[in-house]
């Protein structure tokens, strides 16, 4: 009897340790997961998973003690496959039952845990908001199947499937953050040859140093005036009088001087494909190739 008050105990005690780390730890990590931060994220979960398989422990050894509540009968033989089958099946949906009250109370939900709401972003559609708190705030289908889901994991698997559920999901999530990665760089690499063999060899055709224009663009955007600003003016064919009026500017003169100069050595019928030339370049890419 003992040992069943103190399995009992401990177990409550790990939910009330669950609900106040579930209200106090923010859902989701951003960025790399680690191990040490794994599991401090999921340390909720975990512990839920471990009182709900203490729970079982001592249903079934009162079960199984004949002369107590509820089956004074108790059980002839406990190692008995048939047995074993049936209370296999029967801890299953006991656990299951158990891990949804537990969850229910703490909101402390697997996907939830992990920042794999956008799971269910195409399952949003509210319930109802009962306005007391934890996961009864804003009840979405999404809320739904995470609950359920995380209930059937520990309840159908305990802790070991638990664990491994949790590491799968989180390789999973790393995979995907790496693949990103190379997708970047994949992009980075294809810019760059972009602006290299075609960009770069256009400007040039047309007296263009982009070396200097570089130098150009970042001077004035040093002094406040960006290049779609620049770009714009050339496009109407108004970039004399605008570079005049930066010139009139102590401020903005030396860095207009500079794009002036630049210019002064490019042919009028090739000074208006310039602005052409540089749409070809995302904001981004100007930003990166031409400092601009």
């Amino acid at each position: 009897m003992g040992k069943r008050v103190f399995w009992v105990a401990a177990g409550v005690l790990l939910l009330g340790l669950t609900a106040s780390v579930a209200w106090a730890a923010p859902p989701g990590q951003e960025g790399e997961v680690t191990a040490d931060a794994l599991w401090i994220t999921l340390a909720p979960l975990i512990a839920i998973a471990t009182s709900v398989e203490r729970i079982l422990e001592v249903i079934w050894d009162r079960w199984e003690e004949a002369g107590v509540w509820p089956n004074r009968a108790g059980v002839a033989d406990a190692k008995a496959p048939e047995y074993i089958s049936w209370k296999k099946l029967y801890s299953h949906w006991i656990g299951m039952f158990v891990a949804l009250i537990a969850i229910g109370l703490t909101n402390v939900r697997l996907f939830r845990l992990l920042g794999f709401d956008v799971l269910f972003s195409s399952s949003n559609m509210v319930l109802f908001d009962a306005g007391i708190g934890g996961i009864f705030d804003n009840f979405t289908v999404g809320t739904l199947i995470d609950w359920l889901l995380t209930a059937g994991i520990i309840g159908w698997g305990g802790t070991e499937l638990t664990h491994s559920v949790i590491e799968g999901l989180v390789k999973g999530r790393n995979l995907w953050k790496e693949m990103r990665e190379v997708e970047a760089g994949r992009k980075s690499i294809l810019d760059a040859k972009f602006f290299n063999d075609y960009v770069a060899p256009q400007l040039e055709k047309r007296g263009v140093s982009v070396a200097s224009l570089r130098r150009a663009f970042e001077a004035l955007r040093s002094v406040g005036v960006p290049a779609d600003q620049i770009i714009g003016q050339m496009t109407v064919g108004k970039v004399d009088e605008f570079l005049s009026q930066l010139e009139a500017e102590s401020r903005t003169a030396p860095a207009a001087q500079a794009l002036r100069t630049l210019l002064e050595g490019v042919p009028p019928e090739q000074q208006v494909e310039i602005p052409n030339v540089l749409n070809l370049l995302t904001p981004e890419q100007r930003r990166r190739f031409l400092g601009a």
